[in-house]
């Protein structure tokens, strides 16, 4: 039995041990996704809003999001470069990379204690990421010590061959459907062992962030949410009787500035380590994988020479950008001269930054030879909120490229088939048929 199966047996006893936390979490969850979607309607726009800036804008929603989702996002070019969209509980949109940075590296202004929309529909607040920049720093801390270079370096050998096996598993057929068979695959087998869980769990785990992330139903999500943290609850009691050598022991025993965490702060963490874990990394390789499969010049680059790996993983994610995430303004503000009111919710895509022509000479042009490539992107975000997990994602990356390229160098989509991208908070690609000559 699995303890996903085990959990669901135990579920009565485990909502009643923290049942005041739970109640509290579901009610909390509940009111705030009917107050902020109100049955689907849209919002009324706000008098401070100009009707000039109101645009009729959904990002799970967005024109290509099944064919290219980053060319949906980059028509929003031809939008105000701030503008306001009714949907999703009403919130505003950045699209260039100077407001971009400016929302990033302004917390104090630019709050980052809501970041998912609509407003209210995750009903824990994910930490670090929710932090206030006053707290953040020993949060992050926890986790950082197990993503720490050295850490990842002496995960290399480890993942290497986790790779090759994934690959070699499926090499000799002559086809794979990479999002199932090696993109979902290789991010959840590392993560998994990071933080010593069943890899039985994989299924369920992935089927909860994959909702939570891109799902258009604000009562989903929350769902989803729901079933992570009835997951958690079970291992955060499993993990504080008998503490291993992982990154939830780590989080259930952890302490800042002498005080063990609270509950809810020990969800947040663990909550913000699954999402972050499962869904980009895995997101990432898709997009990487389609684009060397439809372009084999930039293919050939890498085969040849290998070196310009580190490169290239820095263009590829400079084109495709992954994180939707939002930020909630906590004082009224002005910026490039609109003003926003305190509690207004603004977007900040940061798959718009890296193809921004205003920064980024002929940003469709994919150049793995680029001056100062890490510079141009915002895939990991900017600010104190960038990922802590970067390095781990940058080695995951590192991998695939160098052991495909080995085994599987010429590979495209295959025929009469098309890949199928997807939107929401974490841009992805749902499906993606590869195809390459067996000898």
């Amino acid at each position: 039995m699995s303890s996903v199966e085990k959990i669901k047996s135990n579920r009565y006893i485990q909502n009643i041990e923290s049942w005041r936390w739970m109640t509290s979490l579901v009610l909390k969850g509940a009111a705030q996704t009917l107050a902020t979607v109100g049955g689907g309607s849209k919002a009324s726009r706000p008098s401070h809003v100009p009707e000039h800036l109101e645009v009729d804008f959904n990002f799970s929603a967005i024109d290509c999001s099944e064919t290219d989702i980053h060319a949906g996002w980059r028509k929003l070019f031809d939008k105000p470069d701030i503008f306001w969209t009714p949907q999703n509980g009403g919130h505003w949109v950045v699209t260039r990379a100077e407001y971009i940075s400016t929302v990033m590296k302004t917390p104090e202004i630019f709050s980052s204690d809501q970041i998912i929309l609509p407003k209210g529909a995750n009903p824990i607040r994910l930490l670090p990421l929710e932090a206030k920049p006053s707290e953040h720093g020993p949060y992050r801390a926890i986790i950082a010590k197990r993503v720490t270079p050295k850490a990842v370096t002496e995960m290399r050998d480890g993942v290497r061959a986790l790779t090759i096996e994934m690959i070699e598993s499926f090499r000799a057929k002559g086809e794979c459907e990479f999002v199932e068979d090696f993109a979902k695959r290789l991010p959840i087998a590392v993560f998994l062992q990071l933080v010593d869980l069943p890899h039985d769990d994989r299924e369920k785990l992935l089927e909860w962030t994959e909702v939570a992330v891109r799902s258009k139903s604000s009562l989903q999500i929350m769902t989803a949410f729901l079933h992570v943290i009835n997951y958690l609850e079970y291992w955060i009691r499993e993990r504080r009787a008998k503490p291993g050598d992982d990154l939830i022991s780590d989080i259930v025993n952890a302490k800042i500035d002498g005080k063990p965490l609270s509950h809810d702060e020990i969800q947040g963490m663990l909550t913000t380590v699954l999402f972050g874990g499962l869904d980009t990394v895995a997101a990432i390789l898709g997009f990487m994988a389609k684009f060397l499969a439809e372009n084999p010049e930039h293919r050939q680059q890498l085969i040849d020479n290998p070196k310009l790996i580190p490169k290239a993983i820095d263009e590829m994610l400079r084109l495709h950008g992954i994180v939707n995430l939002s930020r909630s303004i906590a004082q009224d503000t002005e910026l490039g001269g609109v003003f926003m009111k305190r509690g207004d919710m603004i977007q900040v895509p940061n798959s718009m930054f890296g193809v921004d022509d205003r920064a980024i000479d002929e940003p469709l042009v994919v150049d793995f030879m680029r001056p100062n490539i890490a510079a141009s992107h915002a895939a990991f975000g900017l600010g104190i909120h960038r990922c802590v997990g970067s390095t781990l994602a940058r080695m995951e990356l590192t991998m695939f490229l160098e052991e495909w390229l080995t085994r599987i160098p010429e590979f495209s989509i295959a025929p009469g088939k098309n890949a199928t991208t997807t939107a929401g908070q974490v841009n992805g690609i749902v499906q993606l048929p590869l195809c390459w000559p067996v000898s």
